[in-house]
């Protein structure tokens, strides 16, 4: 398979779905006057040419005119388009705008409402945009270039982190905020490797419950009823971690043994580095498949950092770290595998939703749907080399 057509079966994916009301009829943009459209693609071209690069991303469709002249005018599979507007690219299609996009075509489209998807998408296909010329549509009025702003920080502006290959053991201490309830904490506790420093296990109860604990490592166990804030449930899990890192994982969520043996090498990243991104992929319908588009993935967490004074969590529902001091980084290949599709029905998933809808007092609402786009796992796959983990340190714009 050519990195392009993995590349277009996302999209085709993500295109083929719609949630209601996500998105309605788009205003197709007018193309340039011939002679505009020549110049721009004179000027983008004779970029390409001095760039010396392998590839063009163009980043926004416009009008569909200036990308339809670059995929006539570069070599095959030079040219790859990435658009966030879902409703702009069906437009397009139906107005058959988009001839050059189809299957074994001299272009690729990346099309996902997400920024981070994006990112990946390309990452995963090996599109590096280290070999890339990376081109704002001119054509883009100023309201749709700055949509593309965030993917275009992330791809001109984040630096690739060198991390040590053989560190010690740091001293880490994992943490969870745990119901009783959660099906599979046998193998959710046997994920955690025996280097570890320390577990710390929050409980939504009176009393610890008294379930088996692992006895590789030491394990400190709280009880306090969780109520409807989130965030104060992590505060006294951070409260009672003692190593110099903190990673916190749900109880549906693992890592590999490759992910766990990455960690060492992100502990001992340079000090200027304060927290870790990882992506996350939920499998769907079946272990052999994914959610994929509108955020779905690869629904990026931040979920390690430096354990010092100062740091609170925030917001009663999907609560978030604050008062970090220093950079952040992106683990490419350090995947979370999100097994809630997989491992709980529908009414415990719509149970879980109440809670969530219950701490947001009114503010968020959660939707429970039965289908999602979903692709195979192959096509969202990290095929970084044996060694030490692909990171990215990123842009301080966008974190």
């Amino acid at each position: 398979m050519r990195p392009q057509d993995s590349v277009d079966a996302y999209s085709a994916e993500v295109l083929g779905f719609g949630f209601k009301g996500a998105d309605g009829p788009a205003d197709l943009p007018s193309a340039p006057a011939p002679a505009d459209l020549e110049r721009l693609a004179v000027r983008a071209l004779a970029a390409f040419g001095r760039s010396g690069r392998e590839r063009l991303l163009l980043l926004g469709l416009g009008s569909g005119a200036l990308a339809a002249a670059l995929a006539q005018a570069l070599p095959a599979g030079a040219l790859c388009v990435c658009e966030q507007d879902l409703a702009l690219v069906r437009a397009l299609r139906q107005a058959g705008r988009l001839g050059w996009w189809r299957p074994g075509g001299p272009a690729c489209l990346a099309a996902d409402s997400s920024p981070w998807a994006l990112f990946f998408l390309l990452d995963r296909a090996g599109l590096s945009p280290r070999g890339a010329l990376i081109l704002p549509n001119p054509e883009l009025t100023p309201q749709a270039k700055a949509a593309h702003r965030p993917l275009e920080l992330l791809l001109t502006r984040s630096r690739p982190l060198p991390v040590p290959e053989a560190p010690p053991a740091p001293r880490l201490s994992a943490a969870a905020i745990l119901a009783p309830s959660e099906p599979d904490l046998p193998e959710f506790f046997a994920q955690f490797p025996d280097w570890l420093n320390e577990l710390v296990l929050v409980w939504d109860a009176e009393t610890p419950p008294g379930i088996p604990v692992p006895e590789r490592f030491a394990v400190r166990q709280l009880a306090r009823p969780l109520g409807r804030d989130f965030s104060a449930q992590r505060q006294a899990m951070l409260a009672a971690c003692a190593g110099d890192w903190v990673l916190y994982l749900d109880a549906d969520e693992r890592l590999s043994p490759q992910a766990w043996a990455a960690l060492p090498a992100l502990c001992a990243a340079p000090r200027e580095v304060a927290a870790w991104h990882f992506p996350r992929l939920t499998p769907y319908p079946d272990a052999e498949h994914a959610l994929a588009g509108f955020g779905l993935w690869p629904d990026v967490q931040l979920r390690l950092f430096r354990n010092v004074p100062g740091l609170r969590f925030v917001n009663p529902v999907h609560e978030r770290l604050s008062g970090l001091s220093g950079a952040q980084a992106l683990a490419l290949d350090v995947e979370i595998e999100h097994l809630s599709r997989l491992r709980k029905g529908a009414e415990a998933l719509r149970r879980k939703l109440d809670r969530f809808d219950e701490a947001g007092a009114g503010q968020v609402r959660h939707a429970l749907s039965l289908e999602y786009p979903s692709v195979a796992r192959g096509l969202l796959a990290a095929h970084g080399p044996d060694g030490p983990p692909r990171c990215l340190l990123l842009p301080p714009e966008f974190v």
